[in-house]
């Protein structure tokens, strides 16, 4: 038993110490940019959604506009804010398969396969919602956790903030609120109506924020949260669709340790139905087994939902599959006992184990050398380098049209009005106004701005886009380039 305490205790050092090494060597993400520039503006005053526009809850933004003031030290800051959420979900998995199978082995493996999951690695260290959305669940689950042990209304008011914080970090998990409400009206035996009253009261704290917000612009909170995504889906066909979410399903079929946490998953759900610990569909609201397998099914199901899906999005339902073959590793474990001797188990173990580790290798590759041509431009060297030349170009205090938003993040100069978070045209029915009005930007716009040459530097990824090529080429030259980056300044 010691000696598991002291392999989890290490493993956790190991996580957080891998975590902290991607958060200063990882590639920046894409999506960055744009977090962190929504999270600067609110530091500076603005409002989400009325003052720019923004495809999210308001949750990440507000929380971390204290720490948003711009350039290389928020920049890291927010990182670190992310590989801390992801280390502390790591402990909460841990909890949770110890309470769910009262065996230091089993958390063991379980938390092994979570710490050396590249796909964990790469997106607990980058200033998104992902790692947040994972220790909010994983926190909803684990006090939920307790609720069910111990029947206490404190736990059943922390599984509610808990949600809460969830939802209005991503609006998706919205269908976890249905399982949680069922599921505590079907725990409470006594007092049923006050308890249910209590959760629907502690939803309220963090959901609060966003509802004075859809209150002051109903329209633009909708519009970047709904209906966009919607005209995404239409836009994309049921070719385009299908296509892209078959794509990222192969894709992680083919990563061994995406594979093996999900094949042990399915065997495990298919173990527990077999031996009938869930006889009934009220097994699943009022058993441990059973809210982790509405977990891992409604979280998987939304993430479907979207056009495009990423592969990134898998790491969101991850710990739920690890949670719910740590039902039966220990049976596992077991069979493999009865069935294999001691040098073959070995082997076996080695061979896994190995294979695993090995999974790891395209994620270092990828997301910290940048071995692919398109990725190389966000390498922290490289943006290091574009940011140091804007700044010799032009002033702190300069206006900049940005293809990607971290970069007026990094330098602190101020992004071209309804450019701050989609950096070109939007796709949309919307006429000129339109587009304004949701604080978006249409090719009239940048038409017009780059012919008044408002902004003193364009910062381009790859070509210009052929809707403003030639504004741009008449009124700005391109004057430094670097990795598919080019920085354009005003004649």
């Amino acid at each position: 038993m010691n000696r598991y305490k002291y392999i989890i205790s290490l493993l956790l050092i190991v996580h957080l110490a891998v975590l902290f090494l991607f958060v200063f060597l990882r590639l920046a993400d894409a999506d960055e940019g744009f977090y962190m520039n929504a999270a600067r503006m609110v530091h500076q005053g603005m409002s989400v959604y009325t003052d720019f526009f923004f495809p999210q809850m308001i949750m990440l933004p507000v929380v971390f506009a204290p720490f948003s003031n711009g350039g290389w030290e928020s920049f890291f800051l927010l990182r670190g804010f992310a590989a801390l959420a992801g280390f502390l979900s790591a402990i909460l998995l841990a909890l949770i398969v110890f309470k769910t199978t009262r065996g230091y082995k089993t958390t063991t493996i379980a938390l092994a396969m979570y710490v050396f999951s590249g796909i964990t690695i790469v997106w607990h260290s980058a200033f998104k919602t992902l790692p947040f959305c994972s220790f909010l669940s994983l926190g909803t689950f684990f006090f939920w956790l307790l609720y069910y042990e111990k029947r206490r209304l404190s736990y059943m008011i922390l599984t509610g903030l808990f949600l809460s914080a969830l939802i209005n970090f991503r609006s998706v998990f919205i269908v976890l609120l249905p399982p949680y409400f069922l599921s505590m009206f079907s725990l409470s035996k006594a007092g049923r109506l006050k308890n249910l009253a209590i959760f629907i009261v502690s939803l309220i704290p963090f959901a609060l924020p966003t509802l004075l917000t859809i209150i002051q612009a109903p329209d633009r909170f909708f519009y970047g949260n709904l209906i966009l995504r919607l005209k995404r889906i239409a836009e994309g066909g049921f070719g385009a669709v299908f296509s892209n979410k078959a794509t990222t399903v192969f894709r992680a079929i083919i990563d061994p340790h995406l594979l093996i946490i999900f094949a042990l998953a399915v065997i495990s759900f298919i173990l527990l139905i077999k031996q009938k610990r869930l006889e009934s569909i009220a097994d699943l609201f009022r058993k441990p087994k059973g809210m982790a397998i509405l977990n891992l099914f409604l979280i998987g199901a939304v993430y479907l939902l979207p056009y495009p899906i990423a592969r990134q999005y898998i790491e969101q339902f991850l710990a739920f599959g690890i949670i719910l073959a740590a039902f039966n590793i220990g049976q596992f474990l077991t069979v493999m006992n009865r069935a294999l001797t001691a040098k073959v188990r070995k082997a076996v173990f080695a061979a896994v184990s190995a294979l695993f580790l090995l999974s790891i290798v395209p994620y270092v590759a990828i997301f910290i050398f940048g071995v692919r041509d398109n990725d190389r431009m966000y390498m922290l060297s490289n943006i290091g380098e574009i940011t140091d030349r804007m700044l010799a170009l032009s002033g702190p205090s300069d206006t900049v049209l940005s293809e990607w938003p971290g970069y007026p993040f990094l330098t602190g100069q101020i992004p071209l009005r309804y450019t701050e978070i989609e950096t070109g045209e939007n796709r949309s029915s919307l006429n000129y106004d339109g587009y304004l009005h949701y604080n978006l930007a249409d090719r009239q716009y940048f038409n017009e701005e780059l012919r008044k040459k408002t902004p003193r530097l364009v910062v381009i990824l790859y070509k210009p886009p052929a809707y403003y090529a030639s504004s741009l080429e008449n009124n700005y030259d391109g004057v430094f380039s670097s990795n598919d980056v080019t920085i354009y300044k005003r004649k």
